[in-house]
């Protein structure tokens, strides 16, 4: 029988397939060579980085309803990234799903991780559209980002590498 659940298990065991890390550590080569990945954090910690076949694709709509209703546990935080062939300088930063638990320090620590990531892979910069009422203006600015594409909605932001 196929439904969701089965065919969303069936992608993670072909995503993890391809080979993931528990550490940017000894696995630059690795991740280097990745177009689209995903990002696992709980308790601040890296659980892993595994490689994905294709990008995660999104719309608001679901974002609005991953923040009703969470669907992961406790300090859980999943990140998913791409760098799109039509711009190789560039990391896109496609969605962030967290647990209604999860911690600043979690979060931040995906950041960081994405940070080094995009330096692995020589980008000149990060890109991201933020659909979340908690993420401010303020707390992208500390972490490096700014306004960015103003023609396409105010929550687009950009930081820069080089």
């Amino acid at each position: 029988m196929w439904n969701a659940a089965s065919i969303l298990a069936r992608i993670r065991v072909a995503n993890i397939a391809l080979g993931s890390v528990t550490s940017i550590e000894g696995n630059a080569d690795r991740i280097r060579s990745w177009n689209y990945g995903e990002l696992e954090l709980f308790d601040g910690k890296l659980l892993g980085i595994y490689p994905r076949w294709w990008p995660r694709i999104s719309s608001k709509w679901e974002s609005f309803r991953d923040n009703a209703f969470r669907s992961l546990p406790t300090d859980v935080c999943r990140t998913y990234y791409a760098f799109p062939r039509r711009a190789p300088g560039f990391m896109s930063v496609l969605y962030a799903l967290s647990g209604p638990k999860t911690q600043y320090t979690t979060f931040y620590r995906a950041v960081v991780v994405l940070d080094e990531i995009a330096r692995l892979r020589d980008s000149d910069a990060i890109v991201c559209q933020v659909i979340n009422l908690q993420a401010s203006e303020r707390l992208m600015n500390r972490w490096g980002y700014v306004r960015h594409a103003l023609a396409r909605g105010d929550n687009h932001y950009i930081k820069r590498l080089k």
